[in-house]
């Protein structure tokens, strides 16, 4: 049995968070919730704004282009189509009919003749094979001889764009493919295919990407595209597959909902890191997740789970509306820069892709939803939990509301040039996410090299990237932050070993360990230890393999060899950071250790301040060792206690983005011992 199948053996079997379940199930049907007036029309509501918004776009033949250039992309075109397509069905948008089945012709003839806008056809078929059994009953024959004749001439290994004639290796196709399956069994149900061979051979190889928590790993880790993925693999599954690895991924799948759940913050929004996030969609995807699992547990008589997925749908949802209302018009992105800026978009991301891309998949969520579930709490609503993801290097620990209603999302060793490593993420309920900070800030030193992943930006991004965080001075008088120790080499997840872990695997300069005190000893507040310890890297040089000399790699060994390292990693041997979350705050301290030999001449602790969301400002008042940002109603306050007389801190004048926003730096030091404890509080007025 080779490792892939030996993995995979394991993971059928193996629950991680078997424990963590059975004690949420146990305390919540102990914490009522008020339902959340959101039902399947709201959906509805979300993708018609959209639609309508589109209109001005659309060219004579049908394409929907972007307002920035005036060019179609991707898969914009297809998305309006089955939108619409879902609106007209339901009764809406009567007065766009023809509007509608125009950019069916006209998606529908790219598909066929392989003219996706920048190769995207395997986005596109799964939507417009919808678009085409919604659109049916509304157009003549001939019309609809036309649309099936273009998705019946789709071949797969040519039609497509991430198959085995661009990637031999096909374990390296990503989450493309599951955008294609999902397209072809669409395709089988309708009956414009009649063949299974596509998915029977790329999904076995999509698999491996699972973790044992049921998640699924894109390229670097992007809690996107987790989300996405996901979503389209269940999606061949509702369509009808039966094939071989039909059974585990049918396992995978609900257990990957299920983790999901842990990973929600108590304001709905999902989890933040790697590229493609802050972006509204990211919340829709779970929203498609969760409705379709609430339908599915009703369908099976599971109540219990049936309505805690339909409150995180809620929740999730109910957590857009503010981007989705804004008085001066809808924010793609969870920040308030003008549109045309671009600011938080990756290369590939367009205006017109990415929110009809989210009204696509809000028009999934109305066909799922089954308003007759009736809420119950979510793991955001009963709290009381810490969880691990150790194949995503992310922890994330919640309270419920009556315990304060705090979440905290520490990224563990983050993937450079898109993250920070730290404490990335500090929400309070009820409390505008981006007021403490919603995601990390990603520095321009030492990031994976493919630098076109990174986010567009209006000011330049720090050298360093920050978060919530420590940092240490060496005996050399050279600083260090926990945040520039992160991930930097670009890691697919193809070739794995029984363990499930990368071949040649990236060596982590921190190792980290999670501790969680018992229940019975955490009385009324959430406390857990998240400890690194060094694992110092050997610097790399790199050497092209193509220089001459038949020595020249024994001779760079050698070199190398010689080049004496420096202890532990920046002097630092290891890192203990103690969590308290209590009703009103939060209490971190960090405490550090030197390595042999070493000495550290003083410690900090960086912590990022809002500025502005893009339109909204902050005021930022400093206080000998305390700072409060106001911010609209809301307020957050880091302090030392006043005792510690012997801490220094300092705002720092320059300004650094992230997706969210633009935020200063304070920084807390001291020089007199190695520990440093700090409160942070998130409060509104009412």
């Amino acid at each position: 049995m080779d490792a892939h199948a030996t993995y995979l053996n394991k993971i059928a079997t193996a629950d991680p968070l078997a424990d963590l379940i059975q004690d949420f199930t146990s305390r919540q049907p102990h914490v009522s919730v008020k339902s959340i007036t959101i039902d399947k029309g709201h959906y509805l509501d979300f993708a018609e704004g959209r639609v309508r918004a589109f209109l001005p776009y659309i060219n004579d033949q049908g394409a929907v282009l972007d307002p920035s250039d005036g060019k179609e992309h991707e898969y914009a075109t297809a998305s309006f189509a089955k939108a619409g397509a879902v609106l007209i069905q339901a009764g809406r948008c009567q007065d766009l009919q023809e509007i509608i089945l125009k950019a069916m012709d006209w998606a529908s003839y790219c598909l066929g003749e392989i003219q996706v806008p920048d190769d995207h056809a395997d986005f596109t078929s799964h939507m417009l094979v919808l678009a085409y059994e919604q659109l049916s009953s509304f157009a003549d024959p001939s019309r609809v001889d036309r649309w099936r004749s273009n998705l019946q001439r789709v071949e797969p290994e040519l039609t497509y764009s991430q198959t085995e004639r661009n990637f031999p290796d096909i374990r390296q196709i990503r989450n493309w493919a599951t955008y294609a399956m999902h397209g072809e069994m669409m395709r089988l149900r309708a009956g414009l295919t009649d063949s299974t061979a596509f998915i029977d051979k790329y999904l076995p190889y999509q698999l491996t990407r699972f973790t044992p928590e049921g998640l699924y790993r894109d390229p670097n880790l992007p809690a996107a595209y987790d989300l996405a993925a996901r979503d389209q693999l269940s999606g061949i599954l509702e369509a009808g597959y039966e094939g071989a690895a039909a059974v585990l991924l049918k396992v995978l799948l609900h257990r990957g909902a299920k983790t999901m759940l842990f990973t929600q913050s108590v304001t709905g929004s999902s989890s933040c890191g790697g590229r493609s996030n802050q972006l509204l969609w990211n919340e829709l995807s779970f929203v498609h997740i969760c409705e379709r699992e609430a339908a599915y547990c009703l369908r099976y008589g599971d109540l219990f789970w049936a309505g805690t997925f339909k409150r995180a749908a809620h929740l999730a949802y109910q957590s857009i509306l503010r981007w989705v209302e804004d008085p001066a018009g809808f924010r793609l992105f969870k920040n308030r820069f003008p549109i045309a800026e671009r600011v938080g978009y990756e290369f590939y991301a367009y205006h017109s892709t990415y929110s009809l891309y989210a009204a696509q998949i809000a028009v999934s969520c109305y066909l799922d939803a089954d308003d007759s579930i009736e809420e119950t709490a979510s793991p955001a609503d009963v709290g009381g939990f810490v969880l691990h993801l150790p194949s995503f290097h992310r922890i994330y620990a919640t309270t419920g509301l009556k315990q304060g209603g705090y979440h905290v999302n520490i990224d563990t060793a983050a993937q450079m040039g898109q993250d920070a490593t730290g404490f990335v993420r500090l929400h309070r309920a009820g409390i505008p996410e981006e007021t403490a900070l919603s995601t990390g800030i990603a520095g321009l030193e030492g990031e994976i090299p493919w630098i076109f992943y990174r986010p567009k930006q209006t000011i330049p991004a720090p050298l360093f990237p920050a978060a919530i965080g420590p940092m240490w001075r060496d005996e050399h008088g050279a600083w260090h932050r926990l945040a520039n120790y992160g991930r930097r080499q670009h890691e697919v997840f193809h070739a794995l070993d029984a363990e499930g872990q990368p071949l040649n695997a990236e060596q982590l300069h921190w190792l980290c360990e999670l501790s969680v005190p018992a229940p019975e000893d955490q009385e009324n507040n959430l406390s857990f230890t998240v400890t690194y310890a060094a694992n110092p890297q050997p610097k790399a040089y790199p050497l092209d393999p193509n220089t001459p000399g038949a020595n020249v790699n024994e001779v760079y060994r050698r070199a190398v060899s010689d080049v004496l390292p420096r202890p532990g990693n920046g002097s630092a041997e290891r890192i203990e950071e103690n969590y308290r979350i209590g009703m009103d705050e939060i209490t971190v301290t960090w405490k550090f250790d030197e390595a042999e030999a070493a000495e550290l001449t003083a410690v900090g602790v960086t912590v990022p301040l809002l500025v502005t969301n893009g339109t909204d400002q902050s005021s930022i008042l400093c206080e000998g060792n305390k700072v409060t940002v106001k911010y609209g109603n809301a307020t957050y306050t880091v302090w030392a206690d006043e005792a510690e007389n012997n801490i220094e801190m300092e705002l720092l004048p320059g300004r650094m983005p992230n997706r969210n926003g633009h935020y200063r730096i304070a920084q807390w030091t001291r020089k007199d011992k190695l520990e440093v404890s700090l409160h942070f509080s998130l409060t509104t007025e009412q």
